[in-house]
Order: C-alpha cells, then sequence, then structure tokens
C-alpha cells in the first residue's frame, strides 16, 4: 500500500471499495517518475508555439504518465471556457505543477483585460489555483517550467502523488454523495410504490363484497319481479282455458276436466321452472360465482284435488214443474187443430202429455248442464287461485335458496380473498422495513465513509478543496 502523508491506509480501503479502478490507478502513477512535460490545448488553439519555447525540455500533447509539469495553453484573445477548465481537470488531476501561458498572433488590445478574467475563473474554479498567473512571455514560461523540473524527482512524485490523493479522494466524495442522493431517491420512489400497492390492496381487502353483495340483491329483485309476472301469466293463460274449455264442454268432457285441469297445472308449473332455472342462472352468474349449485325444484306440482258434488237444489225441482208446465202447454198448442174433430179429442191427451214430459226432461237436463258448467268453473276459479298461490311460493323459495347460496360464496370468496391480501399486506411491511434497514444502513455506511474521507482533505495542508 502506497504511503503519502495525509493519506492514511483506512481511507485508502473505504477508497478502494469505492473507487478500486481509481485508487489502482493512483498507486501506479505514484511508483512512475515525474519528468515530463504535459502541454494541453483545446480544439482551436494552436499550442506549436509553446512547444518550440519548450523543446529543449522534451514535451507532448499526449498525456504521458507521471508528468512532472503541465503547461495549459489559453487563447490570448478569448477568456477561457468550460472546455478549456474540462481538458485542465483531466490533465492536471494528478499533477502538483500547472504553468498557464497565453499564446496568439499579434499583439491583441484586450489582452490584459482576458488575462485577468481567466486569472479569475481559475481561482474560482479550484482553490488550488488561489495564486495562479497566467503568463504571457516566452521567457517566463521557460524559467517556471525549469523551475519545475529543477526538484528532485522524488519530491516532485511526492507531490503529484498526494495531488493524485486529492483528486482521488475528491471524486470518491463525490460518488459517495451521489450514491447517498440515489438511496434517498430511490428509496423514496421505492416507498412511493409500496405505499401505493398497499394502499390499492387495502382497497382490494374484502375482495368487493361490498359491491357483490349490492349488485346481488338488485338482481335478486328484479328475478323476483319478472318470476312473479311470469307466475301471473301462467295462471292467467290456465284460467282463460279452462274458462274457454268449460264453457264449450259437454256432459262427458265436464267430467273429465279435473284431470285436464291438473294437466294444465302441471304444464305451467312446468313452464315457469324452466322459466326460473333462467333467470337464476342468469343471476348466478351475474354475481360471478361458478360452483353454485342451482336451486332444487322441489316437488312436483300437486294435482289439484276434484270438485265437490254438486247439490241438487230447489231449483231443479222448480226447472222440472216448469218444463213440464210448459211441455203440456206446448202439447195442447201443438194438438190443437186435432181437437177441432170431437172423435180426436180424447187423443190429444196423451200426446200433450208426451210432449210436456219431454219438454220438462229437457229442460232441466240443461239446467243441470248450465249449473254443472257453473260449478265446475268456480272450480277452476279457486283452483286457479291456489296454483297461483303454489307458483308464487315454488318462485320465492327458489329465489331465496339461491340468493343465499350465492350471498354466502360471495362471504367464503371475501374470506379468502381478505386472508390472500392481509398476507400480500404483511408481506410488503416485511419489505418496507427490511428496505428502510437497508437504506439507513448503507446511508450510515456513506456518511461514515464521506465524513472520514472529508477529514483526509482536510490533513492535506493547502490542497484541500471539496
Amino acid at each position: 500500500m502506497t504511503e503519502v502523508g495525509g493519506f492514511p491506509p483506512d481511507a485508502q480501503r473505504i477508497v478502494e471499495r469505492w473507487n478500486p479502478d481509481g485508487l489502482r490507478g493512483w498507486r501506479e502513477d505514484a511508483r512512475t517518475g515525474a519528468r515530463s512535460v504535459h502541454v494541453v490545448a483545446v480544439r482551436g488553439i494552436d499550442p506549436r508555439p509553446v512547444l518550440d519555447v519548450l523543446a529543449p525540455f522534451e514535451p507532448t500533447i499526449d498525456a504521458p504518465d507521471g508528468a512532472g509539469v503541465v503547461v495549459m495553453v489559453l487563447d490570448v484573445a478569448s477568456v477561457l471556457g468550460r472546455d478549456e477548465l474540462a481538458a485542465l481537470d483531466a490533465a492536471a488531476h494528478d499533477v502538483e505543477r500547472v504553468v498557464f501561458v497565453s499564446t496568439g498572433a499579434g499583439e491583441h488590445p484586450d489582452r490584459d483585460s482576458v488575462r485577468e478574467r481567466d486569472e479569475a475563473l481559475l481561482r474560482a474554479h479550484s482553490i488550488r489555483f488561489a495564486d495562479v498567473r497566467v503568463l504571457s512571455s516566452p521567457d517566463l514560461l521557460t524559467v517556471a517550467v525549469r523551475e519545475a523540473l529543477a526538484e528532485d524527482p522524488d519530491t516532485t512524485a511526492q507531490r503529484n502523488a498526494r495531488r493524485g490523493a486529492v483528486s482521488l479522494v475528491e471524486r470518491t466524495c463525490r460518488q459517495i454523495t451521489g450514491t447517498a442522493r440515489a438511496l434517498r431517491d430511490g428509496s423514496d420512489e421505492a416507498a412511493a410504490a409500496l405505499r401505493s400497492r398497499r394502499t390499492r390492496l387495502a382497497m382490494e381487502r374484502d375482495g368487493g363484497r361490498a359491491e357483490r353483495l349490492g349488485r346481488l340483491r338488485a338482481d335478486v329483485q328484479r328475478a323476483r319481479v319478472d318470476l312473479l309476472h311470469e307466475a301471473g301469466g301462467r295462471v292467467r293463460a290456465v284460467s282463460a282455458t279452462a274458462r274457454t274449455e268449460i264453457d264449450r264442454a259437454g256432459r262427458r268432457e265436464l267430467q273429465a276436466f279435473p284431470e285436464r285441469m291438473g294437466y294444465l297445472a302441471a304444464a305451467a308449473t312446468a313452464e315457469l321452472d324452466a322459466a326460473v332455472e333462467r333467470h337464476l342462472g342468469e343471476l348466478v352468474r351475474r354475481a360471478g360465482v361458478s360452483d353454485v349449485p342451482p336451486a332444487d325444484a322441489g316437488r312436483p306440482a300437486a294435482a289439484p284435488s276434484g270438485p265437490e258434488p254438486r247439490h241438487r237444489g230447489v231449483e231443479d225441482g222448480m226447472m222440472v214443474v216448469v218444463g213440464a208446465s210448459a211441455g203440456v202447454g206446448l202439447g195442447r198448442l201443438a194438438v190443437a187443430p186435432i181437437s177441432m174433430v170431437p172423435a180426436l179429442d180424447i187423443a190429444t191427451i196423451p200426446i200433450a202429455l208426451m210432449l210436456g214430459g219431454a219438454a220438462a226432461w229437457w229442460l232441466a237436463r240443461s239446467r243441470r248442464l248450465v249449473a254443472d258448467r257453473a260449478h265446475l268453473r268456480q272450480w277452476a276459479s279457486d283452483t286457479t287461485v291456489q296454483l297461483r298461490a303454489e307458483l308464487e311460493q315454488r318462485v320465492l323459495g327458489r329465489i331465496l335458496e339461491t340468493e343465499a347460496a350465492v350471498g354466502a360464496r360471495i362471504v367464503a370468496d371475501s374470506r379468502a380473498a381478505t386472508v390472500t391480501v392481509d398476507e400480500e399486506l404483511a408481506a410488503l411491511d416485511v419489505e418496507a422495513r427490511r428496505l428502510a434497514t437497508e437504506r439507513s444502513g448503507r446511508l450510515a455506511s456513506c456518511e461514515r465513509d464521506h465524513a472520514v474521507l472529508l477529514r483526509v482533505l482536510e490533513g492535506f495542508s493547502g490542497l484541500a478543496g471539496h
């Protein structure tokens, strides 16, 4: 390890961690002698007059290893700028002695003000150039270079090593400062990303349970209205069909109508069950659950009980009497021409009686048919009322079962999502603490190393500058 006054080994180890290539280059330069003259000029400035003046010292414009002195060529007609300062920093960061010389064709009227401006800019650029002077005479340049090279090579090399150490430590300090700034900025961005992710997870913690349950309630209400309307339509269709068939039915059809009514009720129930399946299937799909079994349709619709026998009343007896009376009257009217013949008058009596009996039988039979239709019509009306109640109960029961099953599944999904989100939130908290700890540790290391190197810079007497 190279020993340089003011650059202790522990500081060199810090620099080695941060800038190993720079430290390696500095150590190699420290072992090299320092006797050459390095002339630096940016594009647009002709260095040949300076090279001719310094010809006895064998100057070079290429960057040599271990230059003893750097000669910076400035333009006599223009103030130095960013390019000149960048070239100066690149060439003289490891060389203690720097000589500035202005050159140009002929005398320039503002050369003194330009030289003063150059000197002021150099002093502001670095503390090492606090006493800088820009030479304008070739003789002064030759004297200055000769004095710089007149020292013992080892002493010059040691001074250059100290200058190189100062530059190396300054670059390392800037690198540490930049790393610390990047750590703060990067940690802030990482923390902001973690906070944003945590906020999104917290919003999704219940798996959208409230929204899904609200949508389920709305869908259930819509399905209830639609299916109850569907049930009412089926019942009205059964009632209309029953009335039409009863009005057209004869005695034989009336006897078979209870069975027909049972078939109509069963068909209406089956059609309504199919409609319920469609509506509830759509409800389950909109709820976003796929493993909810369809609601059980329940037992088949019970066949309606047959009507009670119609009880004969006074109307039936009265209809017989009225029919007989009407029949006798019609019979007498029919045989009136015959009764005008005295010999046939006795024959009109049995004929009138026969016609009266037939009329009484027909009227009584028709009255019974009308009464049977009215009785069956009333029974059909009562049956459709009962059918409506059963169908509505069937619909509401299946809706309630489906709502309960879908709601339970949504709650289960929400609990599973909550567990998953809680695990992710816990992992994010662990990651945030790890990042904070790692950042604190690295920032503390940066601050500790930076403080050590600052003390090293302060130790370089007359060369400290940060």
